[in-house]
C-alpha cells in the first residue's frame, strides 16, 4: 500500500482538493486498496475547520464529496508513516522539511511534478478565488501522480456482453472525462493525447461466446497501434 499525505498551508483548499480528487480516482479505478490517502496543513490557522466552501463546492460540481474533513497540522511522525508528502508551492515545502528536520529518504515533492513541471506551482485559490484553475490543475497532477505509481492498468472486459459495457469498463479504469468519445477513432485520441490512466494495458478477454468477444480485441489492437503496451488474456 502506498500513504500519500497532500500538504499545504492551511489545509482548507488545495490538499483536501488534492485528497478527495485522488481518492474519487483511485475508487473509480477499482485500486482503491493500494492507497491510503490523506491531507493536512504546515501552519495552524485552520485546525479543526472545514473544507474552504468555495473549494467544497468545486469537488461538489464533479460529484465529489468531502464530509467530515477538518483541518489538522502535520506531525513529526507523518514522515515516518507516508511513502510521498505532497505540497502545492515550495513554501510548503520549506515548512515540511522545518517540521520533519530534513528529507532524508526524499520523500517531499511539489505536485507539479508529476506532470513534468517541476518549476511550477499550483497557487492557493484562497488568495487568488479561482477554484477553477485549482481544481483543473490538481486534477492533472493528480492523475500525473497516479500514472506513475500506478501506471500499469487492467481492462477486465469478462463480464461484458455487448460494445458499451467494454467502454463503460476503459472509462472507469482509464479515467476517461465524460465527455470523450466512445469509439475506435476517440480511443486512439485519448491514448495519443487526452488525459488518461495508463501507460501499459492488460486486456482480459471476455468469455468466447460473447458478441462483444472480436471487438475486445479490434480495441486492444487499437491500444498498441497507439503506442501503448498492451498484453491479451483469456
Amino acid at each position: 500500500m502506498t500513504k500519500i499525505l497532500f500538504v499545504c498551508h492551511g489545509n482548507i483548499c488545495r490538499s483536501p482538493m488534492a485528497e478527495f480528487v485522488l481518492k474519487d480516482m483511485v475508487t473509480r479505478a477499482g485500486i482503491a486498496e493500494e492507497f491510503e490517502i490523506a491531507s493536512a496543513a504546515t501552519s495552524d490557522e485552520e485546525l479543526g475547520n472545514p473544507v474552504y466552501p468555495p473549494a467544497r463546492r468545486k469537488l461538489s460540481e464533479h460529484g465529489i464529496g468531502c464530509a467530515g474533513k477538518t483541518a489538522r497540522r502535520i506531525r513529526e511522525e507523518d514522515y515516518v508513516n507516508h511513502d510521498l508528502l505532497l505540497g502545492f508551492d515550495r513554501a510548503n515545502l520549506r515548512n515540511m522539511e522545518r517540521c520533519f528536520g530534513g528529507d532524508p529518504e526524499g520523500k517531499l515533492h511539489l505536485m507539479t511534478e508529476y506532470v513534468g513541471e517541476p518549476d511550477e506551482i499550483i497557487d492557493d485559490p484562497w488568495y487568488t478565488r479561482d477554484f477553477d484553475r485549482a481544481y483543473e490543475d490538481i486534477h492533472v497532477c493528480c492523475l500525473g501522480l497516479l500514472n506513475t505509481l500506478h501506471p500499469e492498468v487492467t481492462l477486465d472486459f469478462t463480464a461484458c456482453r455487448e460494445r458499451a459495457e467494454l467502454y463503460a469498463v476503459m472509462a472507469d479504469a482509464m479515467l476517461w472525462e465524460p465527455f470523450y468519445g466512445r469509439n475506435l477513432d476517440a480511443l486512439y485520441d485519448i491514448v495519443t493525447g487526452m488525459p488518461h490512466l495508463g501507460k501499459r494495458f492488460r486486456v482480459l478477454l471476455p468469455a468466447p461466446d460473447a458478441p462483444c468477444r472480436g471487438y475486445a480485441g479490434i480495441l486492444a489492437q487499437v491500444l498498441s497501434d497507439a503506442g501503448a503496451e498492451v498484453s491479451v488474456e483469456g
